[in-house]
């Protein structure tokens, strides 16, 4: 029996969202592929979608798997089932036109393309050569970090859409499922593999931090892909003063630096000569350090530069 409709959803979304997903792999808690969603199209879109307008969808719980980490160890994702795969694709589709314009124009990570990272490493590049310290930040496992409860608030004073709110709310508190059959439920974070979980993080960081320094630091230029960041200072004091301010912001938010991966570098090279403990950074992959170069005049010199 059909359920009342809470929602109007058009069936266009849905099938969008269907096609975008066409060749996705994921198997979720309940073994379906997307070879085996195809053998019934028209069926499991209609269903999926008297589901949503009823408001009665809730997403499965995700898979919990472990992949290995590129500097060893093993991260854990969530890989879920391949209907709520679809509805993630319908809830970026709807959120990412809504959301991409309110991003600093140094904030690359909501991008998710390999062009972003190397516009966001170029930047930075660009701006060690005329700021003589780097402030470099890492959000101490900022996946697992995000306040549910926050990040809703956040998106409700930009999203008016009530289905797109309510999905997106039920999509984020999701269980993870075992191998052991056990689920593990969620009061913060965001599962590594659900498709909203660069979009969300990013924005999340975005009202923590872009609009924090747009209004306390607006002349300190920086770069940010995701919870990677570089501010760029004058001074070795400002450098400092700046990190404190930003240590009591994260912690005001529940998050803090990772204290390994946080620290305030001078950029040495040929033209500055100081001795410090931090003279080189990595940043998305990238070693920022001295480097011999030849000039426009064909001299050799030592500039500030990643490679």
């Amino acid at each position: 029996m059909k359920r009342a409709a809470r929602f109007q959803i058009s069936p266009r979304l849905i099938r969008e969202a269907f096609r975008q997903s066409k060749k996705t792999k994921v198997v979720g808690v309940d073994g379906q592929t997307i070879g085996d969603y195809k053998r019934n199209l028209t069926k499991h879109l209609r269903e999926q979608r008297d589901q949503l307008n009823s408001g009665a969808y809730r997403p499965s719980p995700v898979r919990r798997v472990f992949i290995p980490k590129r500097k060893g160890g093993w991260r854990a994702i969530g890989i879920p089932t391949v209907k709520d795969f679809i509805v993630q694709t319908m809830l970026k589709n709807e959120l990412y036109p809504r959301l991409e314009g309110l991003f600093h124009r140094n904030s690359y990570g909501h991008r998710q393309k390999q062009q972003a990272r190397e516009e966001a490493i170029r930047t930075a590049g660009k701006r060690c050569l005329s700021h003589d310290w780097a402030v470099v930040l890492d959000v101490r496992s900022f996946g697992d970090s995000v306040d549910h409860r926050l990040l809703m608030n956040m998106l409700k004073r930009h999203i008016r859409n009530p289905w797109v709110l309510l999905y997106t709310q039920r999509t984020i508190k999701s269980p993870e499922k075992t191998k052991s059959g056990a689920l593990i439920q969620k009061k913060k974070g965001l599962a590594q593999g659900n498709k909203l979980n660069f979009l969300l993080g990013n924005f999340y960081l975005h009202g923590i931090f872009d609009k924090w320094m747009q209004k306390n630091r607006p002349n300190v230029p920086f770069e940010r892909y995701t919870d990677d960041i570089v501010c760029h200072c004058k001074t070795e004091a400002e450098a400092k003063a700046l990190l404190q301010q930003i240590r009591r912001q994260l912690k005001a938010h529940g998050l803090s630096a990772h204290p390994d991966k946080t620290k305030i570098v001078y950029c040495k090279d040929g033209t500055r000569k100081g001795s410090y403990p931090n003279v080189s950074f990595e940043y998305l992959g990238s070693t920022f350090q001295a480097r011999r170069r030849k000039s426009a005049s064909g001299k050799m010199m030592s500039r500030f530069a990643p490679a």
